[in-house]
């Protein structure tokens, strides 16, 4: 199931001015929930999908604009109870400055957007971080990690408030 809002095909047509290569900063804010996200050069710009549990209620997920460029996904769903399980799909040429921030929850950041990333700076104030080395971790909480992949690609931040971090080995497509 694909769920792209009209605002959303919107910001899409406003950004694919800047591409490829832009230096447009994208900021995802996720809310709560798991989500995986993955780099596909199918899509143009980007594209939330709900993923369906079993026995579990599947919610419409939304992209919604905000100030500043900065793209909410929010689950309008109000029967289900449950945070959603989403896929995050971005074209690695969108962007060259990706933010991915998240309340609580889990990201898994797949093979295919390990691949792009030129570096990243992850921070879980409450949890950890797994898939890279030198990961610092707090006595008590939290975990960061500010690691140089590569001289060109994409360079992510990203924030969690509770829960895991997962980077996936770029070599898991």
């Amino acid at each position: 199931m694909k769920y792209v809002t009209p605002a959303a095909a919107l910001v899409g047509l406003i950004s694919a001015a800047a591409l490829p290569g832009s230096a447009l900063a994208v900021t995802f804010e996720l809310g709560r929930g798991h989500f995986v996200i993955r780099m596909d050069d199918t899509v143009e710009t980007f594209q939330v999908t709900a993923l369906e549990v079993p026995g579990s209620c599947t919610p419409t997920l939304t992209a919604v604009q905000k100030a500043g460029g900065t793209i909410e996904i929010q689950s309008s769903a109000p029967q289900c109870q449950g945070d959603p399980y989403g896929e995050l799909r971005l074209n690695p040429t969108w962007s060259s400055a990706l933010t991915v921030n998240m309340a609580a929850g889990q990201i898994d950041f797949a093979g295919s957007t390990m691949a792009q990333l030129a570096s990243i700076h992850a921070r879980v104030r409450a949890g950890d971080i797994f898939g890279l080395p030198g990961v610092k971790r707090n006595w008590l909480f939290g975990a960061q990690l500010d690691a140089q992949l590569k001289p060109e690609g994409v360079a992510l931040r990203t924030e969690l408030g509770a829960g895991q971090i997962s980077l996936a080995p770029a070599a898991a497509q």
